[in-house]
């Protein structure tokens, strides 16, 4: 008497049924990927970012700021940025541009802090500055390139001193506004030099 494991033809149901779990464990995930990226179903909509991202694409160039150098090995830069002199409310900004950096730790090297003003700064100004913060780069925008460009953005943005982070291709990444804490950059800015090899 011949028993069932004899007979081949009853392997081969068994045989497909495997082929078909492969087949649904390799292409099902795939399957339900695409599925979820066309209906955007349980894609997480949370930015892993607290300060605010700059959307629109801005160059330093575009506030006729040129900065040295720019490019591959570069330093990430905390600019603090005034239409006009530098009054109490921009040496705070640079005060915390400053903190910032220095609380990145062992990769503050990679990071500097800048103020670019849109006036000239007066001889007691600049010397207040220079003994405050020794190691401040200071340089100049044009005034009226930087407004007409910050009329894209938020119009809190647009009034007085404002604080940013520049990436070392020179594009302006992140804002950090006025009434967050200087942590919440100083968060972002650890991660971002964590991931990137840039600068």
């Amino acid at each position: 008497m011949m028993s069932m494991t004899d007979n081949p033809s009853a392997t081969r149901p068994r045989g497909q049924l495997k082929l078909l779990a492969i087949c649904a464990v390799v292409f099902g995930p795939i399957l339900v990927a695409g599925l979820m990226a066309h209906f955007e179903i349980g894609i997480p909509q949370t930015q892993s970012n607290k300060s605010d991202l700059v959307e629109t694409p801005i160059q330093l160039s575009d506030w006729q700021l040129s900065v040295e150098p720019v490019g591959y090995g570069a330093p990430w830069r905390l600019l603090v940025t005034s239409a006009e002199a530098c009054a109490e409310a921009c040496q705070q900004l640079v005060h915390e541009a400053r903190q910032i950096n220095v609380a990145v730790g062992r990769e503050a090297d990679r990071v500097e802090h800048m103020l670019a003003t849109g006036n000239q700064l007066t001889a007691s100004e600049q010397q207040r500055l220079e003994t405050r913060f020794p190691r401040l780069q200071q340089t100049t925008i044009s005034a009226t390139a930087y407004s007409a460009n910050l009329q894209q953005l938020p119009a809190e943005w647009q009034q007085g001193p404002q604080l940013w982070l520049v990436d070392p291709l020179g594009r302006v990444v992140l804002h950090q506004s006025v009434a967050e804490p200087g942590k919440q950059l100083l968060d972002d800015l650890k991660r971002l030099l964590k991931m990137s090899k840039v600068g």
